[in-house]
């Protein structure tokens, strides 16, 4: 209710503010831009705590502009100057501009940081385009109003920061489940900003005084502000947003070398045919973009080595235990007995009573079962040791010592006489354990087979909640 009241009287001054005498359009102008600072207010109580920080930079960036205003209305109406350009007014709106640009990357940060890729290629375009735009566009109504290379390096910092914060609100409010009406109000607001400067520059008279109905475009960004504030989605613009697939395919990444291109190219035909090159363009877009570039290929460089340490693990480890598979145990076994045969031994070990559980219980309880033995089975080895996962109910382990089986064996002793936890209650298993001592020239399937032949023969006395256990 109190958002359609804000859109109808905010809507009412803007839509009438031409109609107003001219003496007397600081009203409505004063009363839209006053009216953002309560509605601000309402929607930093109705955000959550800890997540306010955008509406408390939006509120003080609010609070510096409504300061200008009264500024610059008190210069034209009561120290009879025609504008209020060069003054602390001035100042306070470039402060305000950056204080809103503050928030709105606070914005940015939090809902995109599940899309960091792409908000990064939305502001190199952003930035990229922003250079047409300012090439085609600006430099000549700048160049030709007499503006110094100071005043429009200004202006060009101005706009290239401004289209690269609405590139990147426009990604975060507009991808899948991430469209959040309050976070497309901020975009308007940010992108109603930018027009309004752009047509500041554009709609100047031959005495230098800007056109009074680009307020009107002003008073639409406040208003954008305020409903953005008002809506009730702003209890979760600060809410990380989906993480859509970052794959850079040959297409976009064409499209972000298009992008990255524009600026040389537009310098470079520019001294082909004969015009000054634009620096301000190449130096302050190539120090934009830059940077973007770099962090963007970091990004890929890392999701690169996280996806193939991914399929390392996969390749290497069990799915249901996350102990070594059988490959990545017997490549290792393999390595030991080509560096060191002597003293290596194997451990075969096969569950006693599992099927059972298994079948009475259900795979799932089985599963269970199995990953509690896994852990357990950790603890019972030492730190040079290595357990592995053969498949089924059976484990490897390799070990080196004297007194490596007796320790070892002590451990799964005291391991199986606890009942584990399987379904809704507890199961007592048993352990069958072959060993194999490591001889001259063995192979690897040498020395498992062994442990696997006395295995099947430390069976033959298996006792469930006991540790059964033959030598080869």
């Amino acid at each position: 209710m109190v958002l359609r009241w804000y859109v109808a009287f905010a809507g009412a001054m803007v839509a009438s503010y031409l109609l107003w005498p001219y003496e007397l359009r600081q009203w409505p102008f004063l009363l839209v831009t006053l009216a953002t600072l309560p509605a601000v207010g309402a929607g930093l109580r109705r955000s959550p705590r800890g997540e306010r920080s955008p509406w408390w930079l939006l509120l003080a960036a609010l609070t510096l502009f409504n300061a200008g205003n009264f500024w610059w209305i008190w210069l034209v109406t009561v120290r009879g100057r025609e504008t209020g350009d060069g003054s602390g007014a001035s100042l306070l709106f470039t402060v305000a501009d950056v204080v809103v640009l503050a928030g709105a990357l606070v914005v940015v940060v939090k809902r995109g940081r599940g899309d960091a890729g792409g908000v990064i290629d939305s502001v190199i375009t952003a930035v990229a385009l922003s250079g047409v735009l300012w090439d085609f566009v600006l430099l000549p109504a700048l160049t030709s109003d007499g503006v110094s290379t100071g005043g429009q390096i200004g202006a060009f910092v101005n706009v290239i920061v401004l289209t690269g914060a609405l590139g990147a609100l426009v990604r975060v409010s507009s991808v899948g489940a991430g469209r959040v009406a309050a976070v497309r109000l901020l975009a308007a607001g940010v992108g109603l900003t930018l027009i309004g400067n752009v047509a500041g520059t554009l709609a100047v008279d031959a005495s230098g005084l800007r056109a009074d109905w680009t307020n009107m475009v002003f008073l639409a960004a406040y208003m954008a502000l305020g409903c953005a504030a008002l809506h009730p989605s702003v209890a979760v613009v600060t809410r990380p947003g989906p993480a859509p697939d970052d794959r850079l395919s040959g297409t976009r990444l064409t499209f972000l070398g298009v992008m990255l291109a524009i600026g040389p190219l537009i310098g470079g035909g520019r001294v082909l045919l004969d015009e000054p090159a634009d620096g301000v363009l190449l130096a302050v877009s190539s120090a934009a973009l830059i940077p973007l570039v770099m962090v963007r290929i970091g990004r890929l460089s890392r999701a690169r080595r996280t996806a193939e340490e991914a399929l390392h693990r996969l390749a290497t480890s069990d799915a249901l235990t996350g102990l070594p598979n059988r490959a990545a145990w017997i490549e290792h076994v393999t390595a030991e007995l080509a560096a060191r045969p002597a003293g290596l031994t194997v451990l075969f070990c096969d569950l006693d009573g599992f099927k059972a559980v298994n079948d009475r219980l259900g795979h799932a309880a089985g599963d269970e079962l199995l990953v509690g033995v896994a852990a357990r089975l950790r603890g019972c080895v030492r730190e040079d040791d290595l357990i592995g996962r053969f498949g089924g109910d059976e484990f490897v382990i390799v070990c080196r010592g004297a007194d490596a089986v007796d320790v070892i064996s002590d451990r799964i002793r005291a391991m199986v006489a606890e009942p584990f936890p399987a379904g809704n209650e507890p199961a007592l298993i048993g352990v069958s354990v072959g060993v194999a001592h490591a001889r001259a020239g063995d192979s690897t399937d040498d020395v498992v087979a062994r442990a696997d032949t006395a295995m099947y023969e430390a069976k033959r006395a298996k006792t469930i909640g006991a540790l059964s256990l033959a030598v080869a």
